[in-house]
């Protein structure tokens, strides 16, 4: 694990930002917290987070989609990891997976909502610890 990691969720969901923000603190990690992308994004400038977990819907519109493709295109982000977190595919019915790639959704990993709380953190500490980006990878 990265002790004292930065790591910023961004959601519109209390709940899920309160028991995760939690969650993450109960593991060592320096949590910082926004409800809505654009905020997210600013506070990410500021702070410089090591990951970035990105809800996809937020105030009913699919903002996390646009900043995720932001954050390649913003210096000061290019080396934050980016874990997207969604109950999209679910909430539409969708039958292929949410599947990111480079243009579309130049993420690390996602994972569906709900999320396990023991897989979630794995999920981190392992984009913690791989060196570089590892854009692209789904995880459902």
């Amino acid at each position: 694990m990265n002790p004292r990691a930065k790591i910023l969720l961004v959601d519109d969901d209390a709940s899920f930002v309160e028991s995760n923000k939690e969650l993450l603190e109960a593991y060592d990690f320096e949590v910082f917290i926004a409800y809505d992308g654009s905020s997210g994004l600013e506070l990410a400038k500021n702070v410089k987070p090591d990951l970035m977990v990105l809800d996809v819907m937020m105030a009913g519109k699919p903002e996390g989609f646009e900043i995720a493709r932001k954050i390649p295109k913003t210096e000061e982000l290019q080396n934050m990891k980016v874990l997207l977190v969604t109950g999209f595919a679910k909430e539409m019915k969708l039958t292929k997976k949410l599947e990111p790639d480079e243009e579309w959704l130049p993420v690390d990993r996602v994972m569906e909502k709900p999320i396990n709380p023991g897989r979630f953190i794995n999920e981190i500490e392992k984009l913690l610890q791989s060196p570089g980006r590892t854009r692209c990878n789904a995880t459902f």
